[in-house]
């Protein structure tokens, strides 16, 4: 038997087919997320991706000898970005990316009827524009014409689109900032607040519980079994740590992607003054009974693509660069010159979309290899900001940091991560975690019981600091990074006001 994971993610869109016994990967199909490119950047084309999903699934049909005993599917996708619905089901577009800025007016709104802290002890989240209930006050107001009906978030949609069942699944209702986290249910005083029908949101369902089976129509264009189980796996990090088997408060997780985030699985939601003053964000995770602190550093695998595309490197270019970074030992020598990667602004602790990217310690020197550098440190140095923020928040300190996604390929950012952070990485190589979660959650519900068991020790990659070079890191950082961190955020804060 097989079960199907897909992972509609900001830059790629994974279809993935899994035997359910061992959760081995039997083939992969993938294409890239179709955007349209606005004056604000891009949004997702919605049309685009759903039909690049159909295909995919017709491709994967293919590679099983009886399409019938593809069992389950089930949907995971980024956060916070979502689509809204009419009464015919059609798109009030447009479809805004997660990272979309647009719709700081409407979180401005937001804040005036119901102050930061409120929300923050309602949704366990802090205010920003990312968040799907700014998006859809910003749709409401520049589509006047067109009366909502509903709000689906990415993997619910494409959930809907199979089976013709709207459902909302926990871990994606607690990015939306209207969703009571100690509750477990959608908030009414967030809605009344904000003159939105409660009604706008789903019935809410656990992460891999089938909402339905497979539309016929669907059926025949793809040639899957009516009978496939549909369901929603949920937010792709969350998800991503159910592949890796990530337990309550013991690990740490880095997933890395576009972004990259930090993932701690808890017993219960903290939303005292302390973690709202440091931004980070509680959620409701995949698995039952069972919550997160996550918090996203919006520029990771995009600080990368960001570096290619300033120098026009191709993906070989750019992996020839690295390793010869690599077999050079720039990865255990220190220097003063970083990045730091606020290009779609920042992350918490001090987060705030009006951050902007600072280079520091270019020289007349500099060349395309040493700005290379500056970004990668700068990555890390950013990620064990926010790490040493987690261990002030909770008293917890990881001697050991589980590490899944596109960072898992690049052995020089890996060694880099390890002597920054100053403690051992573990690489867990296995490819598309989040699909794989995926499937994993989509087959439990639909009855089946796949191995989990844990990860066969080859595919855990372990890195370990260099002592002598982590002391040297550790002066920039604490000395310089900082200290202009602090000072740039400042001036920021300040520009935005005026």
């Amino acid at each position: 038997m097989y079960a199907i994971g897909i992972d509609v993610g900001t830059t790629n869109c994974k279809i993935c087919l899994y035997r359910i016994a061992d959760l081995e990967l039997i083939e992969k199909h993938s294409f890239i997320t179709p955007k349209i490119i606005t004056e604000h950047g891009s949004d997702f084309d919605i049309n685009k991706l759903w039909h690049g999903i159909i295909d995919g699934l017709g491709c994967i049909a293919k590679n099983v000898n009886d399409p019938g005993d593809i069992v389950s599917i089930s949907v995971a996708s980024v956060g916070e970005a979502g689509v809204l619905l009419d009464a015919d089901d059609k798109v009030i577009g447009p479809v805004m990316t997660w990272y979309d800025t647009r719709t700081q007016p409407q979180l401005e709104r937001v804040v005036k009827r119901i102050s930061e802290n409120r929300l923050y002890e309602i949704t366990g989240i802090p205010a920003h524009s990312n968040y799907s209930l700014n998006k859809i006050l910003w749709l409401m107001e520049n589509n006047e014409n067109q009366k909502p009906v509903n709000w689906l978030c990415i993997a619910e949609y494409v959930a809907f689109r199979l089976s013709g069942v709207k459902r909302a699944e926990y871990s994606l209702a607690s990015r939306t900032l209207a969703f009571d986290i100690t509750r477990n249910t959608w908030s009414e005083e967030i809605c009344s607040a904000m003159d939105i029908p409660l009604s706008l949101f789903s019935p809410l369902v656990t992460a891999g519980e089938s909402t339905g089976d497979l539309l016929k129509e669907i059926s025949a264009t793809t040639g899957i079994s009516s009978q496939t189980k549909i369901s929603i796996s949920g937010h792709d990090h969350m998800v991503g740590s159910v592949a890796v088997g990530l337990k309550k408060e013991g690990q740490i997780l880095n997933s890395t992607g576009t972004t990259e985030g930090l993932l701690v699985v808890r017993n219960q939601p903290s939303v005292t003054g302390q973690y709202y003053q440091s931004r980070v964000s509680n959620g409701h995770h995949v698995l039952r009974d069972a919550y997160t602190l996550y918090a996203s550093l919006p520029s990771a695998g995009y600080a990368i693509e960001w570096f290619s595309n300033l120098f026009d490197l191709t993906a070989a270019d750019f992996n020839s660069m690295t390793l010869w970074l690599m077999n050079k030992g720039a990865a255990e020598t220190p220097t003063d010159s970083f990045l730091i990667p606020h290009l779609r602004g920042s992350g918490p602790p001090k987060r705030t979309i009006h951050a902007k990217g600072l280079v520091y310690g270019v020289e007349d020197q500099t060349d395309s290899e040493a700005l290379l550098k500056a970004v990668f440190h700068g990555l890390c140095y950013e990620l064990r900001h926010l790490l040493e923020t987690y261990e002030t928040l909770t008293g917890n300190h990881w001697k050991s940091v589980m590490v899944i996604g596109a960072a898992c390929q690049n052995p020089y950012w890996l060694q880099l991560k390890a002597t920054i952070l100053n403690r051992e990485i573990v690489a867990c190589q296995i490819p598309e975690a989040v699909s794989r979660g995926a499937a994993l959650l989509g087959a439990r519900g639909a009855g089946y019981k796949p191995d989990n068991s844990g990860l066969p020790d080859d595919a855990l990659i372990r890195y370990t600091p260099d002592a002598k070079s982590a002391e040297s890191f550790s002066i920039v950082y604490h000395q310089i990074y900082k200290h202009l961190y602090e000072t740039k955020i400042q001036i920021e804060n300040q520009m935005s006001r005026t």
